[in-house]
């Protein structure tokens, strides 16, 4: 097996895999932060062996055209031994049509994950400067509040705008120890960066819809992201404000398309603060955890070394 077969394998393995695993008993009990990690790592590293692939497959067959190698290009591509050949013309055609499609399929994937991470961006940067225009200072750092009979409150981030958001009625419904313990949650989502997390899981699953583990990956963060933010706020104000405030917050709709604090896994969240389960790093699931991520994080490349090892 070469460096091509062996990673185009391994991108399937993942891709159809690694939901199963991760959904399983072995995340269970296991820290968001940790679970979030290892799903990043594992849509990170199945990308770079899709990716890596194809720049060999388009390397290869340009280079098979130039020195005239295609006879034999598609077996010693896919590591298959033997001296197989094929007609000149034959040989030459299929190369071609193999470096257009690949060029293709890598070029219109390329372009819709950039596109729709730009409009993402935009779409949010113009969010949160329309409501730094209507909306009204409060007396808490980048907050601002608007008008509105719907208790909410949210972040939006695009780029260097951002804004942590709260509704006049959200304002009235929360008590004061609550209301910050909101706004700690929201200021984790963006010192954490989460809405740029969401957007390119979102994006990727979007692009690659066949793929289960983009889709599996784009469900499942969010809700993570939601209890490490909660983490956060906890540490500084205590479970009972965060979950005084995702109660009074749940009864209402919360906004969509924005990390809302009462507007995502609320029933899980609720219950994790309810029952508080200290998450220990060095427990045998944590420690599976670790080591599957790593593992699979390294094998591209401990298997890249073998294959320029060999002969």
């Amino acid at each position: 097996m070469n460096a091509v077969t062996f990673l185009l394998v391994y991108a399937m393995v993942l891709s159809w895999l690694a939901p199963v695993l991760f959904t399983g008993s072995i995340s269970a009990n296991v820290h968001p932060r940790l679970s979030v990690a290892g799903w990043l790592v594992v849509v990170a590293t199945a990308s770079f062996a899709w990716v890596a692939a194809l720049v060999i497959l388009i390397v290869g067959a340009a280079h098979s055209l130039i020195t005239h190698t295609a006879p034999t290009f598609c077996v010693e591509t896919l590591g298959i031994a033997g001296a197989v050949t094929l007609p000149p013309t034959l040989a030459t055609v299929l190369v071609v049509a193999l470096l257009a499609v690949t060029a293709a399929v890598a070029t219109n994937t390329t372009r819709r994950v950039i596109v729709t991470l730009y409009r993402t961006q935009r779409a949010n940067r113009e969010h949160a400067q329309a409501v730094r225009i209507i909306g009204r200072p409060t007396g808490h750092d980048g907050v601002v509040a608007i008008t509105a009979d719907q208790p909410a409150a949210y972040c939006v981030s695009g780029g260097r705008h951002r804004a942590i958001v709260v509704t006049t009625a959200a304002l009235d419904l929360l008590k004061p120890p609550a209301l910050a313990a909101v706004l700690a949650h929201e200021r984790a989502h963006l010192r954490g960066r989460h809405h740029h997390v969401i957007a390119t899981l979102n994006t990727l699953a979007a692009a690659l819809p066949r793929l289960p583990l983009m889709r599996a990956a784009a469900q499942s963060v969010p809700a993570l992201l939601e209890m490490c933010a909660d983490d956060a706020a906890t540490r500084r104000h205590g479970r009972e404000p965060l979950l005084a405030s995702l109660l009074a917050l749940s009864m209402h709709r919360q906004p969509d398309g924005v990390l809302a604090a009462a507007g995502t896994a609320v029933a899980d969240r609720v219950s994790r603060l309810l029952e508080p389960q200290r998450a220990i790093w060095w427990h045998p699931r944590s420690l599976a955890m670790t080591s599957v991520v790593i593992a699979m994080a390294v094998a591209p490349a401990f298997a890249l070394t073998l294959c320029t090892l060999q002969p």
